[in-house]
């Protein structure tokens, strides 16, 4: 019993170990993947001004790293692996052609430059955003300084006003 048990579970263990990609390897549902980056580009331009700050730095860490990974396949630093009827991998380091590194850059070009500019407009909503604020706050802080005047003034006007009271009702 004992042995079918171990049998199960070495059985269940390779299987495991065995569909797992290889590390560094990139898949569909990896950060690096491109659907996953154009969803982030995408959220930044959406992005809340009240929310900027907790998650502009995620998207760009990760846009920052299929960049990185996107100009490595650009100039052709992986190996592409070849499945031979099941049997054998073999690594070939095909280089691309200059046609497809062209168009490589280009892709890699136009994601930048959309994140480029996507970037600008939440910033430019967030620092309206953080302005707006500002000047409401500034608006309070003239109220709340003018209400102070005000009591003091009055404070002032009414301690002049009992002492001319009293200087009038004196006795002759």
């Amino acid at each position: 019993m004992a042995k079918i048990i171990l049998a199960f579970f070495l059985l269940g263990y390779s299987l495991c170990s065995w569909s797992a990609p290889e590390k560094g390897v990139p898949t569909e549902n990896n950060e690096f993947g491109f659907s996953k980056v154009k969803e982030h580009i995408i959220k930044i331009k959406t992005l809340e001004p009240a929310q900027y700050l907790s998650n502009i730095d995620s998207f760009r860490k990760s846009i920052d790293r299929f960049v990185r990974y996107k100009r490595r396949v650009c100039n052709g630093e992986f190996s592409s692996l070849v499945l031979e009827n099941g049997e054998t991998v073999k690594g070939q380091k095909e280089r691309l052609t200059e046609e497809e590194k062209m168009i490589c850059f280009r892709e890699l070009k136009s994601i930048q430059e959309e994140f480029i500019k996507n970037m600008f407009e939440a910033r430019v909503k967030f620092l309206d955003h953080l302005h707006q604020k500002q000047v409401l706050d500034l608006k309070k802080a003239k109220e709340e300084l003018l209400k102070s005047l005000d009591k003091t003034f009055r404070r002032v006007l009414l301690k002049t006003k009992r002492r001319h009271k009293r200087k009038r009702v004196t006795p002759l």
